[in-house]
């Protein structure tokens, strides 16, 4: 096969990709090196993809920050999830510095467990409490959030 139809190939790769959902450098280049696809065609791919505005990672860490918002994760587990993408950490701080800065992540961990119906009258009993914990750990919520949820439950 000829460079040019690699390339044209890895191009409309790259987009169908695109067209599923918005991803970061990193989710492109890796899929694309799954597939077979050289490295020198992935390059010029992701700097042409870049060139058109089509991949962005600060928008891409933007639009995942709001969807993790949307669904009440904290914000442990938005960071975990752009690190895992491959996201700059300069980015991850500024994008969920940003769109943390007027939530009040207490009472949105208070919801999640009252809404998950966990027995709070008996939060005393330590397996309930172990299992809030746990719960809230999971969503992603500091430890100084899920120690505040806690005390405000047990009181």
């Amino acid at each position: 096969m000829s460079d040019k139809s690699d390339l044209s190939r890895a191009q409309d790769y790259a987009l169908k990709l695109l067209g599923y959902r918005e991803r970061s450098r990193q989710e492109i280049q890796a899929r694309m090196k799954r597939k077979g696809f050289q490295r020198e065609v992935i390059e010029k791919v992701l700097r042409y993809l870049e060139s058109q505005k089509y991949l962005d990672d600060r928008r891409f860490a933007e639009l995942w920050t709001h969807n993790c918002l949307k669904r009440r994760y904290g914000k442990g587990r938005v960071i975990l999830e752009l690190r895992e993408k491959g996201v700059n950490q300069e980015i991850i701080n500024e994008v969920v510095k940003k769109a943390y800065s007027s939530v009040d992540e207490i009472g949105m961990a208070l919801n999640l467990v009252k809404r998950k119906g966990y027995n709070l009258e008996s939060a005393e009993d330590q397996r309930v409490a172990r299992r809030v914990w746990e719960f809230l750990r999971r969503r992603g919520f500091s430890f100084s959030i899920i120690r505040e949820v806690m005390s405000r439950i047990l009181k």
